[in-house]
């Protein structure tokens, strides 16, 4: 099974059917980025099909079979056979302006459950462009609709499962003032909707965030940054709107050649539109390896997010995730990912989640590859709501063409 990679943050209401066309429309559209940049022509005319213009568009298809042990995500929940359809479509122009687009369309089907089945996707796109040595542009826009619970970022409760759609994107301006002197002026807008509204009467929001991001380059290897930041957080239906201010500071770090560090920390000042304001720390960090045959990504942060929870309006957030890939041969290869967030939840309690994944890869042919995947996610109850845990074994084939 192919995942979105992508992680982390809109007040009309999203109906399902335009959200499908859109989706559908996009998917029409993409390429795989791995392979691509070592590709000569198209994957089209590799086949033979020369007619077809000579677009780096790559088209991977594969179906995966398993059991889940916890399909409703409750503490008594009913396990089910289920079987899974995956499409994945990527399309990647290298050049003065880069464009990358990735599409990944899923269905999911619970033969042993009624009413959990599936449908979803998600979009991610990014646009470069450079306008001279000094000033360049970037743009990344991700969007997804699903059913499954999100523990990777601040998006909805993690103990149900309900449809929502979710869109976090980013737009920047980077300036080259001097050799080791640069600004770094952004937007990041996010949307949450979700289908049911017992949900969104306390989820649907949006999200706007202003930065403006100094960079001095101490040496070649180390780059300082001060950042300020201008958040708000608009609900459709609750009353916990708020805006808050961040004086930021940090710098990233080059240990060797390819490992990488990153820190950023400071404070935030926050106002609520009907409780008041509140001052809280504020720190993330990353650390990157690529290997030849590997690599490992470590990220943690500290912060106030919105509340997942009913009648909750502070939340503080510790998150720290692991990701690691490592080859075994040149035709086995490994991942694995662990995410674990812990919530203080002012008035109501604490909550632990955890979310664990592990997959290996055999490669067939040049084309087919198969797999075998195991997931695990846990989270502790909080107040009257309780807690559950869920197991899910499945292997499946992908065929790219």
């Amino acid at each position: 099974m192919i995942l979105p990679c992508r992680i982390h943050r809109a007040r009309n209401r999203v109906d399902s059917l335009p959200l499908a066309l859109l989706v559908s429309a996009l998917l029409a559209l993409q390429s795989g980025h791995i392979y691509g940049q070592d590709a000569v022509g198209s994957p089209f005319e590799a086949s033979g099909i020369g007619w077809l213009p000579a677009v780096p568009i790559q088209i991977t298809a594969g179906v995966d079979a398993g059991y889940d042990d916890n399909v409703t995500t409750s503490a008594s929940g009913q396990g089910s056979v289920f079987a899974r359809e995956n499409v994945v479509l990527t399309y990647d122009r290298p050049g003065r302006t880069e464009f990358y687009l990735l599409g990944i369309g899923r269905f999911s089907q619970f033969f042993d459950v009624t009413g959990q089945d599936e449908t979803a996707g998600n979009v991610t796109m990014s646009l470069t462009h450079n306008f001279s040595t000094r000033l360049s542009f970037y743009a990344s826009i991700y969007g997804a609709y699903q059913t499954e619970p999100n523990f990777q970022s601040d998006v909805g409760p993690e103990n149900v499962r309900a449809a929502f759609f979710y869109t976090s994107d980013i737009f920047s301006v980077t300036y080259h003032w001097l050799p080791r002197l640069t600004t770094v002026t952004s937007y990041t807008f996010a949307r949450i909707k979700y289908d049911e509204s017992s949900i969104g009467s306390f989820q649907d929001r949006v999200q706007g965030t202003f930065s403006e991001q100094l960079q001095f380059s101490l040496t070649s290897r180390t780059n300082l940054s001060g950042q300020y930041r201008f958040e708000t957080i608009n609900y459709d239906t609750a009353t916990t709107d708020s805006t808050a201010h961040y004086l930021l500071a940090g710098f990233d770090h080059h240990l060797t050649e390819h490992l990488i560090f990153h820190i950023l920390g400071g404070g935030s000042f926050r106002s609520f539109e009907n409780d008041g304001n509140t001052a809280n720390p504020y720190f993330e960090s990353s650390l990157g390896y690529r290997g030849s045959n590997h690599t490992v990504n470590w990220t943690t942060s500290y912060d106030f997010e919105p509340a997942n929870q009913e009648g909750v309006s502070i939340r503080k957030t510790l998150r720290t995730g692991l990701n690691m890939t490592y080859g075994l041969t040149s035709r086995i290869s490994s991942t694995a990912g662990v995410y674990f967030h812990h919530d203080d939840n002012e008035g109501v309690g604490s909550q632990d989640s955890l979310d664990l994944n592990l997959s290996l890869r055999y490669t067939i042919t040049k084309r087919l590859t198969a797999h075998v995947d195991y997931a695990y996610t846990s989270i502790s109850s909080l107040a009257s709501t309780p807690g559950y845990s869920r197991n899910r074994y499945f292997a499946g084939l992908n065929y790219t063409y």
